[in-house]
């Protein structure tokens, strides 16, 4: 057998090899996979969380797992509700509840454990070898490709200068011959599909960026506390204003892929490159999905992308607030009061048994609260609502209609040219949703109207992409519209 461990790395021993699978399968993704129940679990899993769906609330979580409840139960088990199984999850790591300040309710998504378990079984059912022809391509192309950008030496980067050119020059001269060399259907297909195969790992990966993140928060918050290490060093640069979330290794690496997916002049170049492939006679032989997937590999992209951004912002954020408002003192503080209590309640370990009847009552700490304001009371004043809503047909406004309108609302533009500088600055471009969410309408929908002005005038228009856009007018009265997506990718002029 093959040792498969790093180019370079130590041969592992047979007994470290067991240690290493120990802690393995301590790991979410290995008990998934080894559970009484996986079959079940993992079918249930794919089919709440359809292509499109990465987050659902609660409510429509459990009534999605309800649907498939006969599954996970035996006949001599005891009944089980959805809701239970749910949190289960929760806690084996199969799914990762988040509180989502756009909702109500909590939301659920798949963990990276359980993408990488479905991947892992997808990959049994199809059963494709990996050594293909068009896989060994693209491995000796990487190769050369980074063989030839890493050449410190000038006359071997001539000569393959050179070379590419004279191989370039014979596939001119031919093809002015009429000579057009075309590889075969089922080769071109199967390039095709390895592409992408990779394309679709890329969704797994958003949902570890987001984890690799809030892990390397963690790690500096611990850092912030802990007596020793380098501690004042981490609080200098913060304090300084260093985004060292955005300078660790996954933030670096992220940023350089958002940079490049949000490249204005990449996605016109990509987006050409794959109507050219669906043009093409042998792209006839893909699947329906396969085709769809091929259509929107770019765009599929985008949203789980925009997400790791806001956790990375949210994570920045925070992680200032925490050091600028001096709150790790406290955190010191009570840091070292426990550490004091367990030292406290070590030494006494062998004096006093653990089981052992302790002379104190302690009331209870919470009681049940409810109130008469759940009530909802009828008003026989109220007529209801009507039989049928009015619905009005959606209307694009051009931007002379936008700008009367802020001449005569008096909104305030360079406030929000600002807000829009200020975002880019920190982040690298800005929507008018993400505006929105970061609270630029502080003048409600003239605010919104003001936004969409300076999107018209300087920002970079998707077509066919929109987006949703919440805000509160005064009275606390929400309100939503769908725009379509613009992107802020420059520091505007002083308005």
């Amino acid at each position: 057998m093959k040792h498969q461990g790093a180019p370079g790395a130590q041969r592992l021993t047979a007994g470290e090899r067991k240690s290493a699978y120990e802690k393995l399968r301590r790991m979410s993704t290995w008990r998934l996979l080894s559970a009484h129940k996986a079959p079940a679990v993992l079918a249930i899993l794919q089919s709440v969380f359809p292509a499109g769906d990465r987050r659902l609330e609660r409510s429509e979580m459990v009534a999605r797992v309800n649907t498939h409840l006969g599954l996970l139960h035996d006949d001599d088990e005891q009944r089980t509700t959805a809701g239970d199984y749910v949190d289960s999850w929760v806690r084996e790591g199969y799914l990762t509840r988040r509180d989502d300040p756009h909702s109500v309710e909590t939301t659920f998504e798949p963990s990276p454990a359980t993408v990488d378990a479905v991947q892992f079984i997808a990959s049994l059912e199809e059963h494709n070898p990996t050594t293909t022809e068009s896989r060994l391509t693209l491995v000796l192309q990487q190769f050369e490709r980074l063989a030839q950008e890493t050449e410190t030496d000038r006359d071997v980067r001539l000569r393959d200068l050179q070379q590419r050119r004279e191989d370039i020059e014979r596939e001119i001269r031919e093809l002015s011959e009429g000579e057009l060399m075309l590889p075969s259907q089922d080769t071109s297909v199967d390039r095709l599909k390895d592409i992408l195969l990779i394309a679709d790992r890329l969704s797994g990966d958003f949902l570890q960026y987001r984890e690799d993140l809030r892990a390397v928060d963690l790690h500096l918050r611990e850092q912030i506390l802990s007596p020793e290490g380098s501690r004042g060093e981490i609080l200098e640069q913060l304090l300084a204003g260093d985004d060292l979330l955005g300078q660790s290794t996954v933030g670096r690496t992220f940023t350089a892929f958002f940079r490049l997916l949000n490249d204005p002049r990449q996605n016109e170049q990509a987006q050409d490159v794959v109507d050219r492939l669906l043009s093409r006679e042998f792209a006839k032989k893909l699947t329906r999905a396969e085709r769809e997937k091929l259509a929107n590999v770019f765009s599929d992209l985008y949203e789980p992308a925009q997400e790791v951004l806001d956790v990375k912002t949210e994570l920045y954020r925070s992680l200032a607030r925490f050091v600028r408002s001096q709150d790790f003192r406290q955190h010191r503080v009570l840091l070292d009061l426990l550490q004091e209590a367990q030292g406290i309640a070590l030494a006494q370990k062998d004096e006093v048994p653990p089981k052992s009847p302790f002379p104190m009552e302690l009331d209870l700490t919470r009681i049940q609260v409810t109130s008469v304001a759940q009530h909802v009371l009828k008003d026989p004043s109220d007529p209801g609502l009507p039989a049928e809503a009015v619905v009005h047909d959606a209307t694009m406004l051009s931007p002379e209609a936008l700008e009367d309108l802020v001449q005569i609302n008096d909104i305030d533009l360079a406030g929000l040219t600002a807000r829009v500088n200020d975002t880019v600055a920190a982040r690298g471009q800005a929507t008018v949703g993400s505006l929105v969410r970061d609270g630029a309408a502080t003048q409600g929908l003239a605010s919104v109207v003001g936004l969409m002005l300076l999107a018209t005038q300087y920002a970079s228009k998707r077509e066919g992409d929109a987006e949703l856009i919440q805000w509160v007018e005064p009275g606390d009265v929400p309100y939503a519209a769908k725009i379509p997506a613009f992107y802020f990718l420059e520091a505007l002029p002083d308005a």
